[in-house]
């Protein structure tokens, strides 16, 4: 098959925000800030990093995870963490950030993500973090407690 077959026949993503929606259990509202554009005038590519914090953050206050999750002896770093960018996006705009969980192991967690242009309609950027929980009086990987693995598995 050739690259233009290819990508012809990849999936595009939700086209829609009902789209997004059904697509993923978890949808935050990030409204883009005149200050998140660079000297080309469109948002920078690191202010999409910043905007997966929020709506994982979001997430987090959501299932109410934070600050049990602490309590409960369990931190959460980024392993990886990797951004598509599909559209340029301006202020102002909001974004729609679809959020849904891939569970891979004992200790981590992929999210994916779907950065849906409320101006534009349609999708800005895709992105993927792996998240892996650790201890963290040690630094070490460890278990993901049973009950946050139970509300993680809502977003599957």
């Amino acid at each position: 098959m050739s690259a233009p077959e290819t990508l012809a026949t990849r999936p595009r993503g939700p086209s829609s925000l009902a789209e997004l929606q059904a697509a993923y259990p978890f949808v935050h509202a990030l409204k883009v800030n005149w200050g998140d554009m660079d000297a080309l005038g469109h948002v920078n590519n690191v202010m999409y990093f910043q905007y997966l914090e929020n709506a994982r953050i979001s997430l987090m206050e959501a299932l109410a995870i934070f600050p049990r999750l602490f309590e409960a002896g369990v931190g959460m770093v980024i392993a990886d963490a990797r951004c598509r960018y599909k559209a340029p996006v301006v202020y102002p705009d909001t974004l729609q950030i679809g959020m849904r969980a891939e569970i891979t192991g004992e200790d981590r967690i992929v999210f994916h993500y779907a950065l849906f242009s409320t101006a534009q309609q349609r999708i800005a950027a895709e992105a993927e973090t792996v998240t892996v929980c650790v201890s963290p009086q040690t630094g070490r990987r460890t278990a993901m407690p049973d009950w946050f693995r139970e509300q993680l598995l809502t977003l599957v």
